[in-house]
């Protein structure tokens, strides 16, 4: 079995299935899990939900050894998925995970102790020079001391998309809300997110809750592509809200052990394709029925 720590991205912009292909896939999820796949409009974004699905079932497969036809994924009553299945692993107390898609990536990150969340972000080229004043309406979003690092990206505006995206701001805010569990109802303005180094393009941020800083709590950014970002947002049990922490088996741990966590290097998005997220003998029926 694989590690819990684990960072998995689909690019669905490569994937093009015929109709049959798709069928066959959206068939290896239970079928209680089918329409919400089906529900969407657009094909991309049914796309998106089905491999954010299959993601989740390699996951507990891989790392868990169970079968897919027994994965039991449900969700707390904010949103947040879990594993439902009883599992016993000394190793992962604290097994969970999270899933996020924008543009053409779907990505995946776990964790085995820590809570963890993660959120994608991405933004169309920039080629024309945009005025300061268009990032204006978003300036209630962040505290002060975050418009500030917004703006001193530099005038030009590919500088500016770049700062407001990959800072991160909206994608670090984004990663933390999803790691507590919270969803909606988290006033933004509590988390002020800063870079310790000073440096506005460090790929390592800190948070600080109502004006203290969370010490057990770290940001990482990782480049996708030159258009996403992800951001993967990992801490303290302890601060999970009630229904996501029911989910969990240990919610204190000694500092040490915590901090250990917390610090670990962060490991890197691996790239997957579609059809890695199958196991070989399902694999081998999706064949045969397309």
């Amino acid at each position: 079995m694989e590690t819990g720590v684990q960072r998995w991205a689909v690019n669905v912009g490569m994937w093009s299935p015929s109709e049959a292909q798709f069928s066959g896939f959206v068939g290896l999820l239970p079928i209680a899990e089918r329409p919400l796949v089906l529900r969407y409009v657009k094909f991309e974004d049914k796309k998106k939900a089905l491999v954010s699905r299959l993601l989740q079932r390699k996951l507990v497969h891989s790392l868990l050894d169970v079968e897919y036809g027994d994965i039991v994924i449900e969700r707390t009553r904010e949103g947040k998925p879990y594993l439902a299945n009883q599992i016993d692993c000394c190793e992962m107390p604290n097994f969970n995970f999270n899933v996020s898609h924008q543009g053409n990536f779907v990505v995946l990150a776990s964790e085995p102790l820590c809570i963890v969340g993660v959120d994608v972000m991405t933004h169309q080229p920039v080629r024309e020079e945009l005025p300061v004043a268009f990032f204006e309406p978003f300036k209630n979003c962040y505290t002060d001391f975050e418009w500030n690092m917004v703006m001193s990206a530099g005038p030009k505006s590919v500088a500016l998309f770049d700062q407001f995206y990959r800072y991160r701001l909206w994608c670090l805010k984004e990663a933390y809300i999803k790691a507590i569990g919270i969803g909606l109802g988290f006033d933004l303005l509590r988390a002020e997110f800063f870079h310790p180094s000073g440096n506005i393009w460090s790929d390592v941020a800190r948070v600080r809750i109502d004006c203290e800083e969370k010490e057990d709590w770290i940001f990482c950014l990782h480049k996708l592509d030159d258009d996403h970002w992800a951001c993967v947002a990992k801490g303290a049990p302890e601060d999970a809200v009630e229904s996501y922490r029911k989910t969990l088996q240990r919610i204190s741990f000694d500092s040490t052990s915590l901090r250990a966590a917390v610090e670990a290097p962060e490991k890197q998005f691996r790239i997957l394709e579609v059809g890695d997220l199958v196991p070989h003998n399902y694999k081998m029926d999706l064949e045969n029925s397309c």
